[in-house]
């Protein structure tokens, strides 16, 4: 295996108050926390086989965790037990593995739907730690709004075909500066947000210009389900807010209304 040769003038150690060694090893974690290493890679990169362990622990004498931390570098060891059940789960379901009865069929979808529930909290809760400690920034380039848009909302329509979604979108100026990827998760999570305060009904999304702004509106109106799933409204709105924020944009408060949930935002241009 080849190596790379990186010099760090030493006046930028001591400033810093680190030896060579450890700026190798905080380098190795960050690379790790970043997800750009493994655990083998970070590990060989710092020369410590003890340094990705040490993530977990950040006061060595109560053994208190920062959870925030923990979540953003551990997110793939949390994520892959949930999608290996539910993967063979849904290998069983469809009979690949051999015929099952109805009964084993009603318990299995239930197993499935509550892994899919679950894996839901998990990637919310990595995002949300995620933005918590900084970990996310946004990579703003210049991209044509209107069709961000209609790709995220066809996407999303594909993913819940039960709820009708009608989009409207009067921008005059489509070129905005936006981290495309970032932007399409707005939406997406936005959508999904106003789709949990109705069981059965319509969503709509509204989006227009101004000189020196975008305004996106969503809509749900429909029969209202008697559980409000706070905890998902909560991190939904969380992370979309966070994300606006971080475009200098501003999350309005969402209204709840007699049919459904109405959504704002709007971004500086």
């Amino acid at each position: 295996m080849g190596k790379t040769i990186l010099e760090i003038p030493t006046e930028l150690l001591e400033a810093a108050k680190i030896t060579a060694d450890e700026a190798k090893s905080e380098l190795a974690i960050r690379l790790y926390q970043l997800h750009k290493l493994n655990e083998a890679q970070a590990r060989e990169m710092a020369g410590d086989a003890r340094v990705i362990e040490a993530l977990a622990w950040n006061n060595k004498v109560t053994g208190h965790i920062d959870l925030n931390e923990f979540l953003s570098w551990a997110s793939h060891d949390l994520k892959s037990p949930l999608n290996t059940i539910i993967g063979f789960t849904r290998v069983v379901i469809k009979g690949i593995d051999g015929p099952i009865n109805e009964t084993q069929s009603a318990d299995l979808n239930t197993a499935f739907t509550s892994s899919q529930r679950m894996l839901f909290f998990v990637n919310n809760l990595v995002e949300m730690a995620r933005l918590n400690i900084g970990h996310i920034t946004p990579q703003r380039v210049e991209c044509d709004m209107p069709d961000l848009i209609r790709e995220s909302t066809e996407r999303w329509q594909t993913a819940n075909p039960a709820k009708l979604l009608t989009v409207d979108i009067q921008i005059t100026k489509p070129v905005f500066m936006a981290d495309q990827m970032h932007m399409r998760q707005v939406i997406f999570t936005l959508l999904n947000y106003a789709a949990l305060r109705i069981t059965e009904g319509s969503l709509t999304l509204f989006a227009s210009d101004k000189e020196d702004s975008l305004h996106v509106q969503i809509h749900s109106s429909g029969t209202k389900p008697l559980d409000k799933f706070e905890l998902d409204s909560a991190m939904l709105n969380f992370v979309a807010t966070a994300l606006v924020k971080l475009h200098a944009g501003n999350m309005n408060e969402p209204q709840e209304t007699q049919t459904g949930m109405s959504l704002s935002f709007s971004l500086p241009r």
